[in-house]
């Protein structure tokens, strides 16, 4: 199973934390590790003013405070609106009202949606 690391464990933020329990969850699933397995580069992600890299190497996950590199995808919203997106309650309708703003190569924002809305574990 591949491993989600944080680069500066000390450092890590609340989101940092979340996306990082999302994911683990998800990855024990059949659908969150396919997810996984499709991701690859880096992909920025804000909520008000924390902001993480994640950065898929295609073995395991390194995380990282704040923006790190050139990152492939951007999304940036409230963490209740990113909350709200992990929850399965969509990503059309925050984007459509402004309240998630998005950028680069936004179909790797669609797989990373794929990975954080995995089918909850029985």
């Amino acid at each position: 199973m591949p491993s989600v690391i944080f680069r500066t464990p000390g450092e890590m933020n609340l989101l940092g934390y979340f996306l990082r329990g999302l994911i683990e969850r998800n990855l024990k699933t059949e659908h969150g590790a396919r997810a996984f397995a499709k991701m690859m580069g880096k992909v920025l992600v804000g909520a008000s003013r924390m902001k993480v890299t994640l950065d898929f190497d295609g073995d395991d996950l390194y995380m990282s405070v704040g923006h790190e590199g050139k990152a492939d995808a951007r999304v940036q919203g409230s963490m209740d609106t990113l909350l709200g997106v992990a929850l399965g309650k969509g990503m059309i309708g925050p984007v459509l009202s402004g309240r998630l703003k998005v950028g680069g190569k936004v179909w790797r924002l669609l797989r990373l949606l794929g990975l954080l809305n995995a089918e909850t574990p029985s």
